[in-house]
């Protein structure tokens, strides 16, 4: 796994939740702790956290537990411009790169590995529960200039199916991938069946 990344996204104004996404508490902790704690992602080649709008509030927690860190200093230019900052502060020896939004925090250890072993050929794997698709996405090495050279406001959704881009979508027994924490009392739920 030394050849794969992980860039978390953590810019977001959190408007809905009211309070930085990052730092809502799930079951006694962070969420941005729930997506950084599994042992298994040490065994990543590398692993960034994209601060933005609450980057001084956020920042603590993600050094505390040992991870880097890079500020979007525009975040409100869009999502892919979140992206396109934890890209650039990958290395070049990386050859895929997962894309995790902190709200979606409870994908399991099983689902990185599917879209680890499923990639092959395609510039991106995606995974998909009960047919609906989810987070995180695994972008190959070989979309990453085109992701690069977009709009930060062109929706990362619309790049990945561009003609010619090699989607592959990746069934996972995973209801953590369809997660999306936007309010206080999503936090505070259940998975989704």
């Amino acid at each position: 796994m030394r050849d794969l990344a992980l860039v978390v996204l953590t810019a977001g104004r959190s408007t809905r939740m009211g309070e930085p996404k990052a730092l809502a508490r799930r079951q006694g902790r962070p969420l941005i702790e729930h997506v950084l704690s599994p042992p298994w992602l040490r065994e990543l080649g590398d692993v960034v956290v994209v601060l933005g709008h609450h980057a001084e509030a956020v920042r603590p927690v993600v050094e505390r537990l040992g991870y880097r860190h890079v500020v979007n200093f525009d975040p409100d230019r869009g999502r892919t411009g979140s992206v396109q900052v934890g890209l650039r502060a990958l290395g070049e020896s990386i050859q895929a790169v997962f894309v995790q939004p902190v709200d979606c925090p409870l994908v399991r250890e099983e689902t990185y590995n599917a879209l680890a072993a499923a990639i092959g050929s395609a510039d991106v794997a995606i995974p998909s529960y009960r047919g609906k698709r989810g987070h995180p996405p695994l972008l190959s090495a070989r979309i990453i200039p085109q992701i690069l050279a977009a709009r930060p406001d062109a929706p990362l959704r619309d790049l990945l199916h561009t003609p010619g881009v090699v989607c592959r979508e990746v069934e996972v027994d995973d209801p953590g991938v369809l997660l999306n924490l936007d309010r206080p009392e999503d936090v505070q739920g259940t998975l989704p069946s």
